[in-house]
């Protein structure tokens, strides 16, 4: 037999051996793969309960969420139907929340070389509740919020931004019970990590909107630094257009008169450094009317009162403007602020016969990003 010949006789049964290894491959991958997939379907179930270990772990609040998705291909996982209650007292209203949060990696960032995370929120709710005792008032403020998000993502959060979310004011043991409700706020936050990389400033920014009593308009802006101990900040707000019937329930509760007619805007600029801070804050009434004979005739004490607020109002208010405004100035340390008595006494008098006020700051307030939502809609 030639040596050829031996040489295909070899090759055949090598061709005729080599299938039978097929099978084992497959299996092996059909393992993986099911591995896998096993991961993939269980991973969600492991991230709800975790989510739900750490938002637990705040003194004073419990929660629980609903379901998480997760988006592997943009690195992100959502967060459903979280609720965020005070444990520890006997508040009707949840502290915060949300259908929705989105965790993201910020993909902007990512291609210019930093590595943080975006948080977004889709139509929060956040509820703070005064009391008469500390067990039925929620203010939340005191929590370590910041510690608890950084255990729900591993990445430094250099931007968030809300959705069209809510902020209400409770006072149920006043009479009458206040609800205030600050509606359609859209907010926010960028550069957060303070980072060159990101942006031609280490200062951070956070604009913000929102529509006060649902009628009328709010707007801010901020620029601070997230990393001063002691709290470092330019801030500019403008609000306009609030009915004044609408804080009818505030000023019964806490002044003893209710608006009869009128608007509220009002304008307010600060600057913080150092633990200090100065600035102003701006209100004008514009066609302000307290006093209403038929329907406080039957208290005459809360009717003197009235009268006497109306008659100051109808005196020292802008005739050709019907506008009733002054300027506060403000400074002080945040452990003891202070309003300055009598400039405001004499801005005053300096709007009714002088000058009228605007509910502006100098400036304006700048918003470009507000509405910069990222996360894909639903």
């Amino acid at each position: 037999m030639s040596k050829t010949m031996e040489k295909e006789k070899q090759a055949g049964r090598a061709a005729r051996k080599r299938p039978r290894h097929w099978p084992r491959a497959w299996v092996a991958l059909g393992v993986i793969l099911v591995a896998l997939i096993a991961f993939r379907l269980y991973l969600p179930i492991w991230v709800l309960h975790y989510v739900n270990r750490k938002i637990n772990e705040t003194p004073d609040y419990s929660g629980e969420i609903e379901s998480v998705d997760l988006h592997l291909w943009r690195g992100a996982y959502v967060i459903r139907n979280i609720s965020i209650f005070k444990s520890s007292g006997k508040v009707p209203v949840p502290f915060f929340s949300a259908p929705a949060i989105d965790l993201s990696v910020q993909w902007r960032a990512l291609f210019q070389g930093a590595f943080v995370g975006n948080i977004e929120f889709q139509q929060p709710q956040m509820h703070f509740v005064k009391g008469p005792t500390e067990a039925t008032t929620q203010v939340g403020v005191d929590q370590p919020w910041t510690v608890q998000i950084k255990k729900l993502f591993p990445l430094k959060i250099n931007r968030f931004h809300v959705e069209n979310g809510e902020i209400w004011y409770h006072d149920f043991s006043s009479n009458p019970q206040v609800n205030l409700k600050l509606s359609g706020v859209y907010m926010t936050a960028t550069n957060l990590t303070n980072s060159e990389k990101l942006s031609k400033t280490e200062v951070a920014r956070l604009q913000a909107v929102g529509r006060p009593v649902e009628e009328g308009t709010i707007k801010a802006d901020v620029n601070f630094d997230p990393f001063q101990s002691e709290p470092m900040f330019d801030l500019k707000a403008e609000v306009e257009g609030v009915p004044l019937v609408k804080l009818t329930a505030l000023t019964e509760a806490y002044a003893y008169f209710s608006f009869k007619a009128g608007t509220f805007a009002g304008a307010t600029e600060m600057h913080s450094a150092g633990g200090k801070f100065t600035g102003f804050i701006k209100p004008v009434f514009d066609h302000m009317q307290i006093l209403s004979l038929k329907q406080d005739i039957k208290n005459p004490v809360k009717l003197l009162w009235e009268g006497l607020l109306e008659g100051i109002g109808r005196v020292l208010r802008n005739q050709p403007k019907d506008r009733f405004a002054t300027e506060v100035p403000l400074s002080g340390s945040f452990e003891n602020p202070k309003g300055a008595v009598m400039p405001a006494i004499g801005n005053v008098f300096k709007n009714a016969f002088i000058q009228v006020f605007t509910a502006k700051v100098p400036g304006g307030v700048n918003l470009n990003e507000v509405h910069d939502k990222q996360a894909p809609s639903d």
